[in-house]
């Protein structure tokens, strides 16, 4: 058996532990001063990339396999050496916003061998502290504020260090409709997911429940107990314990809290799904579901959530439910952004002129319109809100662009929409099959560009019925000139 393959061994020391021990046996035997154990032996130049790599993916897959045998992976600490360090270095983003030391990644990976070295010696010897984040707020738009936490980039290093190998620990066991922040995942799945199984049941009730500042609240003592169901490492647990607690600088005072995770962490969404998985995920599908008549689905991005059922009384009843759940773990419902919506098909006794129901779940609204092939489908559009927010961002964009330098710089306009309407576009969620989507060009969304009143459905192979995105270019006003 190989070393990793034994790693779940409680018993199992380090891999430094043998290179201390014969130090001092050769030592004595040459009679010899003892020497300096805190030289920790290593490379002197960053690893083989290529060669890390492959390291760091065996022992994730066999981490990987340890986590679907065993409850609960050991020893996890001597996996955070020089390799794991040197792919997690080169994950770090070079635009990410810097820390309180103003360190950018661009600077720090110009010593990355270096801050390697000490960052495995740091922990290896259990004298890693972690500095404070940088506080950053950021308008919602309700007219509240969304405090984010920054790591310095040091912190995100090892962060990204400890998660690669967390990551492989906690993602075979996860809930399969979780989408929120998992490699191969993404929120338009999630949407395709929820879709399809609304439209193969014509009589849903659908549940919404919005949690309340769900980062900034999660209780670091149950955070830390569901952690510790499935790390048994000591140094690891004590590594988060120090992220959850080295607080945040607020006009040049350390503020510390006994509730949240930082957002803006490399790791904390990474935690927060392993709560939510604990506390709403494997409880609604082992616990809660089984007992039900009807059928249900639910559906989580991140701490966005959709719980729908077939039988009203079984959603009204989840709603009662669900909340006493989510506030025994300490989280918060708002009230007033929780609701429950019927969206069962319309029949013919329907009249004409009655608003039907909706619903939006991660920038899409849901609805049932009329369909010649089956008499009602249900579909998605750009909610109204999603639609807004873009273009608000995009024409104060516009605005300050043309004030700073006096032109748009149309490749950056082009990715801006691109992005959006990559997103947006329903073909292959409403469709059954998606046809080829053509590319837009850029200057057409702007006032004088050729069918400027089509941008989101010119040179795009789409049905009628699948061209919902809203025309833009009454919001977008400007007299510049756009240069390349």
């Amino acid at each position: 058996m190989n070393q990793l393959g034994q790693h779940n061994q409680q018993n199992q020391e380090p891999a430094s532990y043998h290179w201390r021990t014969l130090s001092l046996l050769q030592a004595v035997l040459d009679r010899q001063a003892v020497p300096d154990l805190t030289e920790v032996p290593g490379p002197t130049v960053v690893p083989n990339l290529i060669q890390s790599r492959e390291i760091v993916r065996e022992r994730r897959l066999t981490l990987g396999a340890l986590a679907v045998k065993h409850d609960r992976v050991f020893n996890l600490a001597y996996l955070i050496d020089q390799h794991l360090l040197r792919v997690a270095g080169e994950k770090l983003r070079a635009s990410a916003a810097p820390g309180v030391d103003n360190v950018t990644a661009r600077t720090y990976r110009r010593d990355l061998s270096l801050n390697i070295t000490k960052l495995h010696k740091e922990v290896l010897h259990k004298t890693y502290q972690p500095s404070p984040n940088r506080r950053v707020s950021i308008k919602k738009d309700d007219g509240s504020e969304r405090h984010l936490g920054l790591p310095t980039t040091r912190e995100k290093h090892l962060q990204r260090a400890v998660m690669i190998l967390l990551e492989a620990i906690c993602e075979p066991n996860f809930y399969k409709h979780s989408y929120g922040f998992r490699p191969r995942r993404s929120a338009r799945k999630a949407v395709k997911v929820l879709r399809t199984w609304l439209a193969d049941r014509k009589n849903t009730w659908i549940l919404e429940i919005d949690l309340s500042k769900f980062f900034d609240t999660i209780p670091h003592d149950m955070l830390i107990q569901v952690l510790s169901e499935k790390i048994g490492d000591p140094v690891v647990m004590k590594l988060l314990k120090l992220w959850l607690k080295a607080g945040v600088v607020v006009n040049g005072d350390v503020i510390h809290s006994d509730r949240g995770t930082p957002q803006g962490g490399v790791i904390s969404p990474l935690m927060a799904n392993v709560y939510l998985d604990k506390v709403l995920d494997q409880w609604l599908t082992r616990t809660y579901f089984p007992t039900l008549k009807g059928k249900a689905l639910h559906v989580r991005y991140a701490d966005d959530f959709i719980v729908a059922f077939t039988h009203e009384d079984e959603c009204r009843k989840a709603l009662v439910d669900i909340t006493t759940r989510l506030e025994a773990f300490g989280l918060t419902v708002n009230q007033l952004k929780t609701k429950i919506t019927c969206m069962t098909c319309p029949g013919p006794s329907r009249v004409p002129q009655a608003p039907m129901s909706e619903f939006s779940f991660l920038g899409f609204t849901y609805y049932w319109t009329p369909c010649p092939e089956t008499g009602w489908d249900l579909r998605i559009r750009t909610s109204e809100k999603s639609m807004k927010r873009f273009m608000d961002n995009l024409s104060t964009w516009i605005s300050d662009v043309n004030t700073q330098t006096g032109e748009i710089p149309l490749g950056e306009l082009r990715a801006k929409l691109k992005g959006h309407m990559d997103y947006f576009n329903t073909v292959g969620i409403n469709s059954p099959q998606a046809p080829r989507v053509g590319q837009v060009d850029a200057a057409d969304a702007l006032p004088g560009g050729a069918d400027s009143a089509g941008l989101h459905n010119r040179q795009i192979d789409v049905p009628p019925g699948e061209r919902d995105i809203p025309c833009i270019q009454t919001d977008i006003k400007t007299s510049r000139t756009i240069t390349k």
